[in-house]
Order: C-alpha cells, then structure tokens, then sequence
C-alpha cells in the first residue's frame, strides 16, 4: 500500500529539480535584493551626508547673511547721521552767511554816518553840538556796539560750523 501511496519517481525528480530552481532563483533573487539593499544604504548614508553639508552651509550663508545685514544697518545709521550734520554744517553756513551780510550792512552803515559826522560844520569857540549831531553821535555809538555783538556771535557761528565739519569729515 505504500508504494501505491508513493509518487513515481520521474514525477518525483521532475518536483524536485522543479523546487531547486525555485529555490535557486529566489536564492538569486535574494542575492540581487541584497545588493540593492546595499546601494540604496550607501545612496541614503551620501544623501544624509550630502544634507548635513548643505545645512551646514546653508548656516554659513545665514550667519554671512546676518553680518552683512548688521553691517549695512550700521552703514544707513552712519549716512542718516552723516546727513544730519551736512544739515547741521549747512544751516551753519547760512547763518554765516547770514552775520556776514549783517555786518557789512552794519560797517556800511557805521562809514556812511561817520561820514555824515565829519561833514558837519565846526564851530568856534565852546563847542556845542547840535541835538542832530549828539543824536548822530549815539547812534554811532549804538551801531558800533551792536557791530561789536555781531561780531562776536559771527565769530561763535564760524567757530561752531568749523566744528560740525571737522566732526563730519572725521
């Protein structure tokens, strides 16, 4: 009953042979998944590498970006600065400018009346003067003062606007 039961052997041979060739060509394939496995670990180890490269770079170009982002807002506060005191050594030169035609309008006026005194008759004896001259006199007097003043203050201003440039070209 048991060599009824069993397979003929061609039979068996033919399942057999078939098995091995399966089983080879699953150990071939196994073989070739390996050796895709393995690339696709090296292929994923130089991506990871090749990505910490860039993110360290990529860190690199941010901290140059930062510093020269610091840098030109130190170079716009530096300008508006410089700005500011062109406007302050301008106005400075006005008012220089300004004084200047202050006192020349003054010593004009200061010549023309001294003028005006020298032309007045002398007279003889106990000089007295006349109430234009004595008012002539005063104002003589009040303009040179105030000549004086504007002077000084022109003197102050020079000085100053000398400063502002001297800060401004520093």
């Amino acid at each position: 009953a048991e060599l009824a039961a069993a397979v003929p052997r061609g039979e068996h041979e033919a399942a057999q042979a078939g098995l091995r060739a399966g089983a080879a060509a699953l150990a071939q394939r196994l073989g070739e998944l390996s050796r895709r496995h393995e690339k696709t670990c090296e292929e994923v180890f130089r991506v990871q590498r090749q990505a910490l490269f860039m993110k360290s770079e990529r860190q690199a170009a941010e901290e140059r970006l930062a510093a020269a982002q610091k840098q030109l807002a130190e170079a716009q506060d530096e300008a508006r600065r410089l700005q500011e005191l062109h406007g302050h050594a301008e106005d400075s030169a006005r008012l220089v400018r300004d004084r200047d035609r202050k006192i020349t309008e003054l010593s004009k006026e200061v010549f023309r009346l001294k003028e005006a005194l020298n032309a007045l008759p002398k007279s003889r004896g106990q000089p007295q003067s006349p109430p234009d001259t004595a008012a002539l006199q005063g104002r003589i007097r009040a303009l040179e003062e105030k000549l004086e003043e504007t002077e000084m203050r022109h003197s102050k201003v020079v000085t100053l606007y000398r400063s502002h440039l001297l800060y401004a070209v520093q």
